[in-house]
């Protein structure tokens, strides 16, 4: 799950707890303030039904007088009188309705089946009918132990009010999770945006490109302590990365005089024809091998100075004639191996860059492409000129290449026929080599099994030549 997701539930859910919360006390409140209303409605209606019972037994009323005294509309309140006891008044509703009674409890709620042919209460589909009952006890010294009133009120509009109030709070914490879910994906995204941008910088920063640093906002948050600690660690691995290149070019370019002495004392020692037969032919040996590790330090010192952004010379050549001059370079080989060769060349092709560069390619994809190619087999070598790119492609009759190993070809010392690589010479860094070069003009390089049976290389070029950063 993305921290976006995870911060969007974390608002989400912190937003319907407080929302449930307040929904509970208004609730609460609400639906306490109407039990209220309605319990001292029903305190008012039992005091003023003592007042009339106390002056009618002062008067000596009968029951029928004292149901006309009391002004009550006995079709909604259900009223019975005890006094010492005994029952001395009931409304009409109360003769219809016999409500369970708990002399203990002053206030208190009761259900009850009631038939509607008996009487329409609004009941419900149970016919059971809910009321609210609020009793009073009052001492008297003629009539102990006192009068005990009971009123009570049917509630079932007011219980239908309740549930429209929770079917409104229901709504509103529904279209209000809603709502919070919108806004607290927006402000996750808000909040994480400037980890985008960080994410998407690392992604791009290489080991070519190492120069790039993370803007630092100016609110001095986290993210600002995350972007300086990622800078000074990008600050830490460019240093490594060049002190590591630096290292290997000042050791290849050592290593290169004492080389030199090595191989001019072997010439030397070749020249003299008195050497024993065996000596003689070992020291050949030795000289082949001298000039392997020769060849490896001078492109490893290459690769070097590439690497460190040292090495390219930008000036106006004719491309396709360094392209034409390489080719003719290797036509005896291409003979040798009996290679039938197709070029499509421009007529001319200006372009700034640096020649000597840009040779060393030419001659490490050509000679890749004859020394991997089949016995009576194909090369083709096609420059052309595109709206914005210039395009080289250099194709051979190989067997295709696994798709594992088509990116891994341009790394240092990878062999894909490693069991060939003693037969074919070069140390494994010419790909590399040309992928330093292209990238430093700007360019891409890329290989493919396509056409079938055949090994595709492209090389593309901008037309407007731009060092990298």
């Amino acid at each position: 799950m993305k921290i976006r997701t995870k911060i969007s539930l974390w608002i989400t859910s912190a937003g319907i707890i407080v929302s449930m919360v307040f929904s509970l006390i208004v609730f609460y409140e609400m639906a306490e303030q109407t039990y209220e209303q309605l319990d001292d409605e029903l305190k008012a209606t039992v005091n003023n039904v003592f007042k009339i019972i106390k002056k009618n037994e002062f008067e000596n009323s009968d029951q029928t007088s004292l149901s006309a005294q009391v002004l009550l509309n006995n079709q909604r309140y259900w009223i019975r009188a005890f006094r010492a006891g005994t029952p001395i008044y009931s409304s009409s509703l109360a003769q219809i309705i016999d409500l369970p009674l708990n002399p203990r409890k002053k206030r208190y709620s009761v259900s009850v089946k009631i038939p509607r042919e008996k009487i329409d209460l609004d009941q419900d589909r149970y016919n059971e009918v809910t009321f609210r009952v609020r009793s009073i006890k009052v001492s008297a010294l003629h009539a102990p132990p006192g009068y005990h009133i009971y009123a009570a009120l049917p509630m079932e509009e007011l219980e239908e009010e309740i549930i429209e109030l929770i079917i409104f709070i229901s709504l509103g914490l529904f279209f209000s999770t809603i709502l919070l879910i919108l806004i607290s994906y927006f402000l996750a995204g808000h909040i994480l945006r400037p980890v985008r941008k960080i994410t998407n910088l690392a992604q791009e920063i290489n080991e070519n490109d190492l120069t790039r640093r993370i803007l630092l906002n100016s609110s001095q948050d986290e993210l600002y302590d995350l972007s300086f600690a990622l800078n000074q660690m990008l600050d830490r691995l460019q240093r490594s990365f060049t002190r590591q290149k630096q290292f290997l070019a000042d050791a290849a370019h050592e290593l290169n005089t004492p080389m030199t002495s090595v191989q001019l004392f072997m010439e030397q020692g070749l020249l003299n024809r008195e050497l024993p037969a065996p000596f003689y032919k070992g020291l050949q040996q030795q000289q082949q091998v001298l000039m392997r590790i020769r060849r490896l330090l001078h492109d490893l010192m290459t690769l070097s100075w590439l690497e460190l952004g040292r090495k390219l010379k930008p000036e106006t050549f004719d491309l396709k004639a360094a392209t034409a001059s390489v080719i003719e370079d290797f036509k005896p080989l291409l003979e040798l191996k009996n290679i039938d060769l197709a070029s499509s060349l421009p007529e001319s092709l200006n372009y700034l860059g640096d020649p000597d560069q840009l040779h060393r390619v030419l001659v490490n994809i050509i000679d890749n492409a004859i020394k991997y190619n089949l016995q009576s087999g194909k090369l083709i070598v096609r420059l052309e000129k595109l709206p914005e790119t210039i395009r080289l492609t250099v194709s051979n009759t190989a067997l295709p290449i696994a798709e594992a190993d088509l990116e891994q070809v341009f790394e240092q010392f990878y062999r894909v026929e490693k069991s060939r690589s003693k037969e074919f010479g070069g140390c494994g860094l010419g790909l590399t080599i040309v992928r330093e070069v292209v990238r430093l003009h700007g360019g891409q390089v890329s290989l493919t099994n396509e056409p079938p049976d055949m090994i595709n290389l492209r090389i593309t070029l901008p037309l407007a030549f731009k060092k990298p950063a």
